[in-house]
């Protein structure tokens, strides 16, 4: 029948010009699943940026907002798990949510996906170069080639960010592997640096005694508060779900599960001490005067420029971490979307000796370098990638909520006759995924009635509403292409049988069409 392929191999195997099957490389464990989790999700840097932003909100609420915006996170982990179990697939969500709820739902969430991490890694590769100049700054060197480190030009902080996300663009071909094991360094060193920043603020802090009550819901001054505390703590956690996204190189079925929890535990452990400890050190006017700059701050409270200076590098690694961990995450996605046909077969092609999907990482690597430049020159476009950055917390909870509605409709059958499984598959994933698309639609009330009218900025909160919903309505031509133009066999499944599996990844020097 027009539209259905024949079988095909199963997830991470590819047929070799020979006509053996070649598999994506079963090398991760759960160390390695927590590391790249860790260096998406970019602790240091969410510490150093988003506190600063919750304490405006919440004043001394902070760890009740961490802990609050931690339970729908920990029930979409669930969903995720589950589904993990029942079709282990790099496509994580755009293939769960396509089977049970339909294509069209199912190819939103990886359009989503995709664009969003494009334009994060554009937004980026500059900010990677500026910190890069900031520690060499921080460490003594003020001056290259006559050019002041601690106010670079836009050309030379694009300039250093191209030339690292090049060498990390080449780490993520030569394995995912080599890739976690770079990331551990990164991270074993951020959290070495924070750990003992954070101790040492709790211990010599006095801008607040320790109070019990900064953990409990009662902590916030309105519900409105307590709403916006979440919101802005929620999206925080984002990224563990990259555990998932490698879960076809997992060494063991149960790793990506293990390595998504545990990365939550520990990020949500770092989240909590440093809480505490910015609220033992810095008064909540200080936290908010500091903004962005708090971790160097508190750094040099410590340790004066020397504590600066570090606090400073391990931001770096944290951007550097995350560039790369997004990189991998949205290539396992382009395969996954190319083995369904609804992007070019050249999208699954495998590096002959690393087993990686080069392909799409290079072609990932080079629209995100692209749309940098341009965004240099073209103050609009750097509006549009900026905005989508700080609005994507509304599509994030989209797709959230469409990955909790998958695990309820995938498992409801069985689950009517296991009340068990009727809570952890069924009530529970849904319960979260309606309070994740409550908190987005409050978070486009909440932008939208932040001004009056709109204006083509960054900082209107009614252009930072649009952009997600430009990026929804743009995916709707890309699938009708894929539908009607590729015929992609993604769109043509009967959602009434069971579930087939996708096609195989294309091995490099194999036989590939076009884009």
């Amino acid at each position: 029948m027009p539209g259905h392929p024949p079988p095909s191999p199963a997830p991470g195997t590819a047929a070799a010009p020979s006509g053996h099957p070649v598999a994506l490389p079963k090398v991760l464990g759960v160390l390695d699943g927590v590391v790249l989790s860790l260096s998406n999700i970019s602790p240091t840097f969410s510490i150093g940026v988003g506190l600063g932003m919750i304490g405006a909100s919440v004043g001394v609420g902070i760890p009740a907002a961490f802990l609050l915006g931690l339970l729908p996170i920990l029930g979409i982990a669930l969903a995720y798990t589950k589904l993990n179990q029942r079709e282990a697939n790099c496509g994580t969500a755009y293939v769960w949510v396509g089977r049970a709820v339909g294509p069209m739902p199912g190819y939103m969430i990886g359009w989503v996906t995709v664009v969003t991490q494009v334009l994060f890694l554009s937004y980026a590769i500059p900010l990677m170069g500026q910190y890069t100049l900031l520690a060499v700054d921080s460490m003594g060197l003020h001056r290259v080639a006559g050019v002041n480190l601690a106010d670079a030009p836009v050309f030379a902080s694009m300039a250093a960010g191209l030339v690292l996300a090049a060498g990390l663009t080449a780490l993520a071909i030569l394995g995912v592997e080599v890739a976690a094991r770079f990331q551990l360094v990164l991270i074993s060193l951020e959290f070495v640096v924070l750990l003992a920043l954070f101790l040492w603020a709790v211990v010599a802090g006095h801008a607040a005694s320790f109070d019990l009550d900064w953990f409990s819901p009662t902590v916030f001054s309105s519900p409105s508060v307590m709403a916006m505390g979440i919101l802005l703590a929620v999206f925080m956690y984002w990224g563990w779900e990259t555990a998932f996204s490698v879960t076809e190189e997992n060494a063991d079925a149960r790793t990506s599960a293990r390595a998504g929890m545990w990365s939550l535990a520990a990020v949500a452990g770092l989240f909590l001490f440093a809480a505490v400890a910015f609220q033992r050190a810095l008064t909540p006017e200080e936290l908010v005067a500091n903004g962005e700059r708090g971790l160097p701050y508190i750094g040099e409270m410590a340790a004066g420029g020397v504590g600066r200076a570090v606090t400073t590098l391990v931001l770096l690694c944290s951007i550097i971490a995350c560039v790369q961990s997004v990189l991998i995450g949205s290539a396992r996605q382009t395969l996954a979307m190319s083995r369904d046909g609804v992007l070019g077969a050249g999208w699954a092609a495998l590096h002959n000796r690393r087993r990686t999907p080069h392909v799409s990482t290079l072609r990932i690597a080079a629209v995100s370098a692209v749309l940098a430049l341009l965004s240099a020159g073209l103050g609009s476009l750097q509006d549009i990638i900026v905005g989508s950055v700080t609005s994507v917390g509304i599509l994030i909870s989209l797709y959230y909520a469409f990955a909790a509605l998958a695990c309820a409709i995938t498992f409801a059958p069985d689950a009517r006759r296991n009340p068990r499984m009727l809570v952890v598959t069924v009530l529970v994933p849904v319960a979260c995924g309606l309070a994740l698309l409550g908190l987005g639609c409050y978070m486009v009330f909440s932008l939208w009635t932040s001004c009056d009218h709109f204006a083509f900025a960054a900082d209107n909160g009614r252009f930072l509403t649009l952009v997600p919903m430009v990026i929804l309505v743009t995916g709707v031509p890309a699938a009708l292409w894929a539908k009607y133009r590729r015929r992609a066999p993604y769109f043509y499944r009967d959602p009434a049988s069971a579930p087939r599996t996708p096609e195989a990844p294309v091995p490099a020097g194999g036989s590939a069409p076009a884009m």
